[in-house]
């Protein structure tokens, strides 16, 4: 950006655009001089000096850290993003637990508590428990002295990004609620949220997979299944920010097995959690047939989950293995799609129906050489999270350190 004169409003808007871009520097290069933002930015040292001036006392983002090698002059100062002294919340909200973590900026783990989510008591109840939990996070001894910036909140459902109002979430039976004004009656902290999948790819981008790639896909396979698009090193959220929903395309129509949604023949009704330990339940009532799946029901009272049938499939037993295959099959489908459509450099697999490894990539692979385009489609990386079951709690991170970075940190949804 040059320093030439422009009226008081461009003035302004390209000021913050200069800080922000000094700010993402800082922060990318660990350690740097004003002299070498300078060079990297092109902009005038007076501008640089005043920017950096105003992230060291004013936004407390940059501190100084030491002076370096002198060239011939006085020896420049080194400046270093904040990120140990400033720490956020990260919550993960899941249908069986609340995950609840103090992190700071690097994405390390301070502090992490564990709850079991009182789903059956409704959502105020849910909002409450969240409430208690950043209250718990931010009380304790570790976070004394320290600025707590936000809270990022990892959600399942449909999340309209220009309203915050998550307008229907399946697992959770909600439709139209408002986390947001929920939440401010029970902390003072600025509450950020959107959909785990979405937040799942951001923070691949800023922590994880983002290091080597710009364009990539992550798929959420768990309970249910979503997946966060990245394109050109930014989320692609669509219009209202619903984009994404993989798991409520339909992939076989003459199929009567029916999803959260409501909607029959779907990816997640086939190929998720609840999907899957739907299809092993009917399948074991249909048969009498004997097995380690059998087995591991009857010692389970009776019950049957996704964990279940693919562990006996990774043993061997066929009724396992017919049911798993099936549903990566379908999987492909999804995955195929999504590849066609944006065409991204990787594929990032996260969530619970993960931990096969390479069990469940070495088939979804098989399956997606299926559909391939002959010589006009290139292999598709196939890649795990690089954070496991934290995929989510680092999304939710990355959403604060995605509003400190654009210095869009304030008491909105923004």
């Amino acid at each position: 950006m040059s320093d030439k004169k422009l009226p008081v409003g461009n003035s302004i808007y390209i000021n913050r655009l200069n800080k922000i871009r000094i700010l993402h520097l800082i922060r990318n290069e660990g350690k740097i001089s004003r002299a070498e933002i300078v060079k990297r930015t092109g902009l005038s040292a007076p501008t640089v000096t005043r920017i950096s001036d105003d992230l060291i006392n004013k936004e407390k983002l940059v501190s100084i850290i030491g002076k370096g090698e002198s060239s011939g002059g006085r020896r420049p100062k080194i400046l270093q993003f904040n990120s140990k002294e400033n720490y956020v919340v990260g919550i993960d909200l899941g249908t069986t637990f609340i995950r609840g973590v103090l992190s700071n900026l690097d994405g390390e783990f301070i502090m992490e508590r564990e709850i079991p989510t009182k789903i059956d008591k409704g959502f105020d109840k849910v909002m409450e428990q969240i409430g208690g939990l950043i209250d718990s996070l931010t009380s304790r001894e570790l976070a004394k002295g320290k600025d707590v910036l936000g809270v990022g909140l990892a959600v399942a459902g449909l999340v309209n990004k220009n309203s915050g109002i998550v307008e229907y979430s399946p697992v959770f039976k909600w439709k139209n609620v408002n986390v947001r004004e929920s939440l401010k009656q029970l902390t003072n902290l600025p509450v950020f949220y959107d959909n785990v999948s979405r937040l799942t790819a951001l923070g691949e981008l800023w922590y994880g997979i983002g290091k080597d790639c710009q364009n990539f896909i992550t798929v959420n396979l768990g309970y249910g299944i979503g997946a966060g698009i990245i394109a050109k090193g930014k989320p692609f959220s669509g219009v209202d920010g619903y984009a994404g929903e993989l798991g409520h395309i339909i992939v076989d129509q003459n199929i009567a097995s029916e999803g959260r949604s409501g909607l029959s023949g779907t990816l997640e009704a086939l190929s998720s959690g609840y999907g899957i330990a739907q299809m092993a339940s009917k399948r074991l009532r249909e048969s009498n047939e004997p097995g380690l799946l059998a087995k591991m029901v009857k010692s389970n009272a009776g019950e049957v989950d996704a964990k279940m049938v693919t562990k006996a499939a990774m043993a061997g037993d066929p009724i396992a293995l017919e049911i798993y295959d099936k549903a990566v099959s379908y999987l492909g489908i999804g995955v195929d799609t999504m590849v066609k459509l944006f065409n991204p450099e990787c594929i990032v697999l996260s969530g619970g129906l993960t931990g096969a490894k390479e069990f469940l990539t070495d088939k979804l692979k098989v399956e997606l050489e299926k559909h391939a385009m002959g010589k006009l489609n290139r292999e598709i990386q196939i890649l795990e999270s690089t954070f496991g079951e934290n995929a989510a709690l680092m999304g939710a991170f990355s959403l604060i350190l995605n509003k400190v970075l654009n210095l869009k940190i304030g008491n909105s949804q923004d």
